[in-house]
């Protein structure tokens, strides 16, 4: 067993631990930091936001909020650039994703246990560049919004390199910075739907050099969480910058509900990885993928190494053109 197995063991351990300790009385159950239970909601059209269909299923007591931008995405120009699986793969990726998904919206909407806040509020990590945990963001959040009863918010906070916003054509426009900057902005100025599964998505924005600062500013927090209450029925995922390079993820992690740590095969050293997982704070959940995996059996998702339930998961890409060696961008 590695030392970063033995360490992501220790984190689910002692996370399981906690968990059952702080397990909630069955009829107070229906409650979590003030919500309402999670119930299975109807997305309409390209609002954003789960609404509820009168007399059918309850709704969040809040406002949707319909973005001011819609794009289409095209999945083959995402693989021309390593961020989606070419279509000879693609099936076979999102069903690796699928599973990769299950512990995380167990997470995020079931009740038993408590979690801390914004649990419907994950944090694509990864130790250094080059380990795919935006191709990783994009697929989950694509895979979460194929659910019949929530969908997904994606934000591109790789403020430094922003790949997710300049694949989809955003790298210009109005995002996240530009929000924290100015207090007149309203979210929907910032908010772009997509065809693509109906995700959202939020760019990353014009770079500042107060970038750290303004990601650890009180307005950032109160961002994540109006995200994670008025997509209450969805899950937003924030794709981050390298945790060993720079402070932005290390400031974002503070707000998180859930973290996903991407791993890359092969190439991310047991040091570098254990050192990412010392700057993480063990109360949360924390899940791990192993990226840019390859056996004799299968390329990707193997089901008894990392994760903090039962489901352990693994991810995997390809570079467009070349189907046997997984590669991709940041």
């Amino acid at each position: 067993m590695s030392k970063i197995q033995k360490a992501l063991d220790a984190i689910r351990g002692g996370q399981q631990e906690g968990a059952a300790g702080r397990s909630l009385p069955a009829e107070d159950s229906q409650l979590r930091n003030g919500r309402p239970k999670y119930e299975a909601r109807k997305r309409r059209g390209s609002v954003v936001g789960n609404t509820a269909v009168a007399d059918e299923l309850p709704s969040p007591s809040v406002e949707t909020i319909e973005p001011r931008q819609h794009i289409s995405v095209s999945l083959d120009d995402l693989a021309s650039i390593g961020l989606s699986p070419g279509a000879s793969h693609r099936e076979q990726i999102s069903d690796q994703f699928r599973r990769i998904k299950r512990p995380l919206l167990q997470t995020a909407f079931e009740t038993r246990f408590t979690v801390g806040d914004n649990p419907n509020v994950i944090m694509m990590a990864s130790a250094l560049p080059g380990a795919g945990k935006s191709f990783c963001a994009l697929n989950l959040a694509q895979s979460i919004s194929m659910e019949r009863d929530t969908g997904a918010v994606l934000v591109d906070a790789d403020v430094l390199k922003p790949n997710i916003s300049r694949a989809l054509g955003l790298q210009d426009k109005t995002g996240l910075i530009d929000y924290l900057l100015d207090p007149e902005m309203e979210l929907a100025d910032i908010l772009v739907q997509t065809d693509l599964q109906d995700i959202v998505v939020i760019p990353a924005g014009h770079p500042h050099p107060e970038s750290t600062e303004l990601l650890a500013s009180r307005r950032m927090r109160e961002l994540v969480t109006e995200l994670a209450q008025l997509y209450g029925g969805r899950v937003v995922v924030f794709d981050t910058p390298p945790l060993l390079i720079t402070n932005e993820a290390q400031v974002l992690a503070r707000n998180m509900g859930q973290i996903v740590f991407v791993i890359e095969a092969r190439v991310s050293s047991q040091e570098s990885a254990l050192r990412a997982l010392a700057l993480l704070d063990r109360d949360k959940p924390i899940n791990a993928i192993l990226n840019k995996s390859k056996s004799a059996n299968t390329f990707g998702y193997h089901s008894d190494d990392y994760g903090y339930y039962p489901y352990h998961t693994k991810g995997d890409k390809y570079k467009k053109g070349n189907k046997d060696e997984p590669a991709g961008e940041e």
